[in-house]
């Protein structure tokens, strides 16, 4: 899969931090066929969240992982990238929404709270959120692994343009899974960090005329289990009242 720098030709002079590859390759690849359904902010958190302010041309932000736990908008180069795709994050928190925060927008799961103890389970699940579902080209998403002290791994990183981003967030998302020729490298991160390995994302997007967008880390082998937003809570405990109205009534009688 070949990068065309044309695509951030509008943005040249701002993304001189990006290089860009003739060779590129990808170690984490979009599979079509997997669909996480019931996607979207309320439903689970998010490991990476973009939506960049007052530019249009690209988006591009980073969450790490050291001693002092998650940092934000230092991202790694593509040279400290397993088998590099040629693009390279650039630094800072611009397109990166507040709160700046391990909470709903960003997070650094470990494998051993994903259950995740092979490359194989791990999914990267991409939700763009688009006018009437356009287009939106992922120039770079790159998956960290740290070990429980902070300490870098390696990484891999992937690319790919949807010519449309429906289903879109919110309903399901695109997930990128680690490619087979590439695992045995992850194997042997997640062999020397255990379960604590602690995952983190960095990305840049390009192609966009809304936002924002996310990634999460999931375990192929479980579904990304929705998270009942307050809304639903309050729906669920009004109907279980209800019923408790109902059964005491017809105690009475």
């Amino acid at each position: 899969m070949t990068l065309r720098p044309s695509s951030l030709a509008a943005a040249s002079a701002t993304l001189a931090a990006v290089a860009f590859s003739p060779t590129a390759s990808a170690s984490l690849v979009y599979d079509a066929s997997i669909l996480a359904t019931a996607q979207g902010f309320g439903n689970a958190p998010r490991d990476l969240t973009l939506q960049a302010t007052g530019q249009t041309s690209f988006e591009s932000g980073a969450v790490g992982y050291n001693s002092g736990g998650i940092n934000f908008g230092d991202p790694i180069t593509d040279a400290q990238v397993f088998q590099g795709n040629g693009v390279s994050t650039t630094a800072g928190t611009t397109s990166m929404p507040n709160p700046l925060a391990d909470d709903q927008k960003y997070g650094t799961p470990t494998t051993g709270s994903l259950g995740i103890t092979s490359a194989s389970q791990i999914g990267v699940l991409f939700n763009a959120t688009e006018p009437g579902g356009d287009s939106v080209n992922v120039l770079d998403v790159t998956l960290k692994f740290y070990t429980s002290g902070g300490t870098f791994l390696g990484a891999i990183d992937g690319q790919q343009n949807f010519a449309s981003s429906n289903p879109g967030n919110g309903v399901a998302g695109f997930t990128f899974v680690v490619d087979q020729a590439q695992q045995a490298q992850v194997n042997s991160w997640l062999g020397t960090g255990g379960s604590g390995t602690t995952l983190a994302l960095e990305a840049t997007i390009g192609n966009f005329a809304g936002g924002p967008e996310s990634f999460l880390i999931y375990n192929l082998g479980t579904s990304v289990a929705p998270i009942p937003e307050p809304q639903t809570y309050a729906l669920m405990l009004a109907g279980l009242g209800a019923l408790g109205f109902v059964a005491r009534r017809r105690r009475q009688r």
